[in-house]
């Protein structure tokens, strides 16, 4: 009886019955909900697995040196800092996720935090909740509630992927004028869809938005620092539902407290969960939410298939289509 390679899930994650019948199909699908990097080294040896499935599970250098059977990482989802994408180059093993699967929820989300923030909805909400609004009058109002439209503000989108650009497109539908920092996105790219590419100063100092869509890299690590924030109108929000560490979290806590900014919209944070006594919670002109942007119950089915196919060419020995480090193999000679 032929013996089924073995595709091994780091973490226990929504998968649908499709993806699943599918994975089954042609592979040992194995759940290990690891504890620890010995544990999942002990399981992946013992599956002898060609690849691992990892969500936030960290994937280093030297549990791919523990397991000679690895050929593959599959990211569920698309952000991929948890894995030494350096060292999976050096030893030929692929890394795949699957890009653009969760786009449509983290550009809705962020435009829900851009309005929410425009149109003062939590402090209007507390406001009528804690007995307030005691006349009809729109003059007895205190002007922190007053709103702002988005049409005719600016939007600045740094990284203009496959959820930059979707932001994009949202905000031309507001009437937004779009501005766009990514120096790895052709011109005509962004003229096509009606952006201007500009420099990273002049989009922190034009926008009255600024939202962050680029993977956690050596490059982005704290991007935005004081400098940056600095440089942005005090009337602007910055919204983040990218990775955490493209900011850095001490410069914009002060940023807000210090009234640099109006603002700002965050998801994702420097370290998560936050903890008890992060400023961040007792601030009032923060909107926060658990890191939760591309999880919509429609971005779950859409991640699915893509990690399925994924984790299945590999194990077919073919090249993965959303292939992370494809640029690192070829330097390196693999086949890519």
């Amino acid at each position: 009886m032929e013996v089924k390679p073995s595709i091994v899930f780091a973490e226990s994650v929504y998968m649908t019955e499709e993806a699943i019948k599918r994975l089954s199909n042609a592979a040992k699908v194995v759940w290990a909900e690891c504890e620890s990097e010995k544990e999942l080294i002990e399981t992946l040896n013992r599956e002898k697995a060609k690849v691992v499935v990892s969500e936030y599970f960290p994937i280093t250098a030297r549990l791919m040196d523990s397991v000679p059977s690895l050929r593959g990482v599959v990211v569920y989802g698309v952000g991929y800092d948890h894995i030494d994408i350096e060292a999976a180059s050096e030893r030929g093993i692929y890394v795949a996720n699957a890009r653009g699967a969760n786009a449509e929820s983290v550009a809705e989300h962020v435009f829900t935090m851009i309005l929410a923030l425009s149109r003062k909805i939590f402090q209007a909400h507390s406001f009528v909740k804690e007995g307030k609004w005691r006349k009809r009058e729109e003059s007895s109002l205190p002007k922190s509630l007053t709103p702002s439209d988005l049409k005719g503000k600016t939007i600045g989108i740094i990284g203009f992927g496959a959820i930059g650009s979707r932001v994009g497109a949202i905000a031309k539908c507001f009437g937004m004028r779009v501005l766009v920092y990514d120096p790895y996105v052709p011109v005509e790219k962004v003229k096509n869809a009606g952006a201007e590419q500009v420099s990273l100063e002049t989009l922190m100092k034009s926008s009255d938005y600024v939202t962050l869509h680029c993977v956690l890299s050596d490059e982005t690590r704290g991007m935005i620092g004081e400098r940056e924030l600095k440089l942005m109108k005090p009337t602007a929000y910055l919204i983040n539902a990218s990775r955490g560490g493209v900011i850095v979290e001490e410069a914009l806590i002060r940023a807000l407290r210090e009234n640099w900014i109006a603002g700002a919209g965050l998801d994702v944070f420097a370290e998560e969960p936050l903890k008890p006594d992060n400023p961040l919670l007792r601030m009032d002109n923060v909107i926060l939410s658990p890191h939760i942007a591309g999880g919509s119950r429609e971005a779950l089915d859409n991640v699915s298939l893509p990690v399925c196919e994924e984790a299945l060419r590999i194990i077919r020995d073919e090249v993965p289509v959303n292939l992370v480090n494809r640029r690192q193999l070829k330097t390196k000679g693999y086949r890519v």
